[in-house]
């Protein structure tokens, strides 16, 4: 399963749910279960392309209501995209690439 640090953004293989360390930054990050990759479109799958994200991009996928144990979901007072972290200090909005200083479950510009 290949999935991004929540900090640094480097793409790392993992073996499926948990708890792992990013081995560029030493962040602590959680990973959870998922479904079987959905088109962000809703257009059905009729046969022939494989299933999964489309080609052309588009938005995020709106983040899940529940977070995993040790996660905490802040939001980011420049663009007000809520996001997960790990146990993390300083972190980059995914969305605007703000610099965030997080404390108390909450992020401030750093």
């Amino acid at each position: 399963m290949l999935v991004r640090c929540g900090r640094c953004h480097a793409e790392l293989e993992v073996s499926g749910p948990g708890e792992f360390v990013c081995p560029a930054c030493g962040t602590r990050n959680a990973v959870r279960g998922t479904a079987p990759p959905q088109d962000p479109f809703g257009v059905p799958d009729l046969g022939g392309a494989p299933a999964g994200p489309s080609p052309f991009g588009g938005p995020p996928p709106p983040p899940p209501n529940e977070p995993a144990p040790g996660v905490t979901w802040i939001v980011c007072p420049s663009c007000s995209w809520r996001f997960a972290v790990g146990d993390v200090q300083e972190v980059a909005c995914p969305t605007c690439a703000t610099s965030l200083r997080v404390s108390n479950g909450s992020a401030e510009i750093a």
